[in-house]
């Protein structure tokens, strides 16, 4: 399926780090094997830059991100998952929290456009739950 440049509010899909459009396509390419669709740079390999869609949607998760700012948004992950894995926060009031802190509701990791942005949750993390 070739849906080129258009997530579900209809705006381009534009890469923030070499500013060409992005194509739908499925996530073999990046992976090796099928989890669904992508957004992918259309430089891709080049500028391996993608965000996965939600389940079954031409939905994107969030920001198209390289692989700094992925591994930067993992990061997030395992500094708030166990807050909310071991039941010591709701997990939805944890990220409505979050949401509202950062101006990003709702919340959710593929949102967060730069590594300052996940530094900045990660700080707040550090500093108000743990």
């Amino acid at each position: 399926m070739e849906i080129n440049k258009f997530d579900k509010e209809g705006k381009d899909l534009i890469c923030p780090v070499c500013g060409s459009g992005a194509e739908l396509k499925d996530s073999k390419i990046i992976y090796g094997k099928s989890y669904g669709l992508s957004w992918i740079c259309k430089n891709y390999p080049d500028c391996n830059t993608y965000v996965s869609c939600h389940k079954g949607t031409a939905t994107p998760k969030g920001e198209l991100a390289n692989a700094e700012i992925r591994e930067w948004r993992k990061k997030v992950h395992a500094k708030l998952d166990p807050l909310w894995q071991n039941h010591k926060y709701n997990r939805n009031d944890l990220y409505q929290e979050i949401g509202i802190k950062f101006n990003k509701i709702p919340f959710h990791t593929a949102n967060l456009k730069s590594v300052k942005e996940c530094k900045d949750v990660i700080n707040f993390i550090h500093d108000f739950y743990e």
